[in-house]
């Protein structure tokens, strides 16, 4: 079943299967409270998720209230999410009503949950079990009626077994996991997404020029979808709504990743057999490395190779990370 960007806001964009797995999920739990954990790499679009997943329930017609839970200082969490009385504090010279109750009938959305303290967590727990929160500095306790979705970009298991983060607390956020694939996993979405933003700048877009795709399909994006944003609303500023985007308006960053791989057609044509096919394998190695930023375990399943195949041919070809300039940024999983 094919289903429509346009009936999600914000718009959720990319014809991947990962994406369209997203959307689907966002509809088959639109009629469901439970909790849903969305992870994924800073900058793949947690928080578009979560307010589909809003806007798609039946509490779409209460608040949507969102805190990033690592830009905060613990006690300024603690009152941000569950308000204090007067006096609880210093400063503290009125009451105070925290985001839960803020959001009754709607839900609250906790980015980088993985940063919360685990002060924190005891109180979040007693909400999800409980429906209950309890203000700072009072001892009354007040019914709230909240969905609660979380986000984070760090193992949350890892966090478990040091002891930074409640082994309760995963299971009861983590009721489905709603995980969003980094924009490099999945490049199918890169021109799609491209051509989104600058449609948000002028209708119509100017034109992506043929080799401008292939330049941002080269590009590792490392600050994924939020990196590719921002890299097209710089052409736009600096080329004053081009009619045509061409490589040479891209950011050095990511025009160097299109000329890391230089390619030879003659080579195809006048080497023998044997020649010719080990240079386009070598080149083929060498572009999906660098799109997945050196990450061998995925390069190795976009080649359709073990991982044992393909350092053996990285071994063959010698090829390394300074060969072609990758970052310390990149993975090498």
């Amino acid at each position: 079943m094919t289903i429509s960007s346009g009936r999600f806001d914000p718009p959720i964009i990319g014809c991947s299967a990962a994406v369209a797995r997203i959307r689907e999920l966002i509809l088959t739990l639109a009629s469901s409270d439970v909790s849903v954990l969305i992870t994924g790499d800073s900058g793949v679009g947690k928080e578009i998720v979560a307010r589909n997943l809003h806007r798609f329930s039946r509490r779409r017609t209460g608040k949507f209230v969102s805190v990033n839970c690592a830009a905060l200082a613990p006690g300024i969490l603690e009152s941000e999410l569950f308000g204090h009385d007067r006096g609880a504090f210093t400063g503290a010279v009125r009451s105070h009503r925290g985001l839960f109750e803020q959001a009754n009938g709607g839900t609250v959305f906790l980015d980088e949950i993985g940063e919360m303290p685990t002060s924190i967590q005891a109180k979040l727990l007693r909400v999800l079990q409980e429906g209950e929160v309890r203000r700072m500095g009072e001892g009354e306790v007040r019914r709230v009626d909240v969905r609660v979705l979380s986000a984070t970009n760090v193992n949350l298991a890892q966090r478990i077994k040091d002891g930074s983060f409640r082994v309760d607390l995963f299971y009861r956020i983590n009721v489905v996991e709603a995980r969003i694939p980094c924009l490099r996993e999945r490049p199918d979405d890169i021109p799609d997404l491209a051509r989104f933003f600058l449609t948000r700048h002028r209708n119509p877009p100017p034109v992506l020029a043929p080799e401008a795709v292939n330049t941002l399909l080269m590009h590792g994006w490392p600050g994924n979808v939020r990196e590719l944003q921002n890299e097209m609303e710089r052409v736009m500023a600096l080329y004053s709504s081009p009619a045509v985007v061409t490589p040479e308006m891209f950011s050095d960053r990511v025009a160097r990743s299109s000329s890391r791989v230089e390619f030879d057609e003659r080579i195809l044509h006048d080497a023998p057999l044997a020649r010719a096919v080990s240079y386009l394998e070598e080149n083929l190695l060498k572009k999906a490395l660098i799109r997945s930023n050196w990450n061998k375990s995925q390069t190795a399943r976009a080649l359709g190779l073990s991982r044992q195949g393909l350092l053996k041919k990285i071994k063959r070809y010698g090829i390394t990370r300074d060969s072609f300039g990758l970052t310390v940024e990149e993975n090498s999983s």
